[in-house]
């Protein structure tokens, strides 16, 4: 007889985080699709149904945590999992009477101290004699990747080489600072021949009529704004400028020199995109010098050791793979077997 479990997947939109946790959970719960799973959602309506329109059950929207007690209540399910907003410990609390396992996903709140475990991507960098609480699991494998990147990886393995180099600008997740528009300021002041690309999704907030006055003069240069953007430059992109949260694993997953900035304090300590991994990090984006963005572009356009290695170390975190790695672990959750270790 299958052993098929009940799942509740739980997301609340968070504006730092961005739209990439809806993917997430998205991905995942088409994993468990031989399994019993429900999606509680509590975000924009419109956003939403962009989202997840390809879901062959659509998601359960809630305003109130409340709700989804009543809903928990009647489903006995084996497994949560939380991703999105942090949570605080009171509501972990109020979800603990109708599941035996919680699990969390890049929650920073009060409440990922009462979860079994909290899995991040978003970890940030251990000093000496430092541990992670017991309860937290993190690494790379905790990005779940969307099918198009696997594609993505294929087609540039058969892609011709260009003519000029492609830079490809994308802050995703608000861009608060107007990075975008920083960036490519600095960018079309390198005399050289190149081509530039700008990913403009639907969290930008700013003025692209700017972004298109800059570009005037630039015969190679274009801006995309769609809600997939950056899927659709990654292809022919020889390097990727982006923000320091979960952009950088899209470039990894493919392999592609990057240079990130942080688009706001809460991205500073991120420590996934950095030369240990293939990338070149430049700290907080608004205090950027123009030099410094200038010298990273150069820097890999002119040697190519340099931006072979940044590929080599991308590759080698398997990023491709990390799916296999999350299916197994959600499900390790759900039979319990973690429990059989206390």
């Amino acid at each position: 007889m299958k052993n098929t479990k009940k799942v509740a997947f739980i997301i609340e939109h968070c504006p730092i985080k961005g739209s990439y946790p809806f993917e997430r959970i998205q991905i995942l719960s088409e994993l468990l699709e031989e399994h019993h799973v429900t999606m509680f959602v509590k975000a924009d309506a419109e956003f939403v149904d962009r989202q997840f329109k390809q879901l062959p059950i659509p998601p359960v929207m809630f305003e109130k945590y409340e709700e989804v007690g009543r809903a928990l209540r009647q489903l006995e399910v084996d497994l949560i999992v939380q991703d999105g907003k942090d949570s605080l410990i009171e509501y972990v609390e109020s979800l603990r009477p109708y599941c035996k396992t919680i699990i969390h996903f890049d929650d920073f709140g009060s409440g990922r101290e009462l979860a079994d475990c909290n899995i991040l991507a978003l970890f940030e960098e251990v000093g000496t004699g430092e541990a992670l609480p017991p309860n937290t699991l993190a690494g790379s494998y905790a990005f779940a990747v969307h099918p198009r990147l696997q594609q993505i990886a294929s087609a540039r393995q058969d892609a011709e080489e260009q003519e000029l180099p492609h830079i490809v600008v994308a802050f995703e997740d608000g861009d608060e600072n107007n990075l975008t528009y920083r960036t490519l300021r600095h960018l079309t002041q390198l005399h050289i021949p190149l081509q530039i690309s700008v990913a403009i999704d639907d969290d930008y907030k700013h003025s692209i009529g700017d972004l298109q006055m800059m570009l005037l003069s630039r015969r190679h240069a274009n801006i995309l704004k769609k809600e997939d953007a950056l899927y659709e430059l990654l292809p022919q992109a020889d390097i990727v400028v982006c923000n320091n949260n979960y952009t950088p694993y899209k470039v990894a997953a493919i392999g592609i020199p990057c240079i990130t900035l942080a688009q706001h304090e809460r991205e500073i300590p991120y420590a996934f995109a950095r030369e240990l991994n293939g990338f070149i990090h430049l700290g907080l984006g608004r205090k950027i010098k123009q030099s410094s963005i200038q010298n990273a572009v150069m820097e890999l356009l002119l040697h190519d050791h340099r931006r072979q290695r940044a590929i080599d170390k991308q590759l080698s975190l398997d990023i491709l793979s990390n799916n296999e790695i999350l299916q197994s672990l959600l499900l390790d959750f759900a039979n319990g077997r973690h429990l059989a270790q206390l």
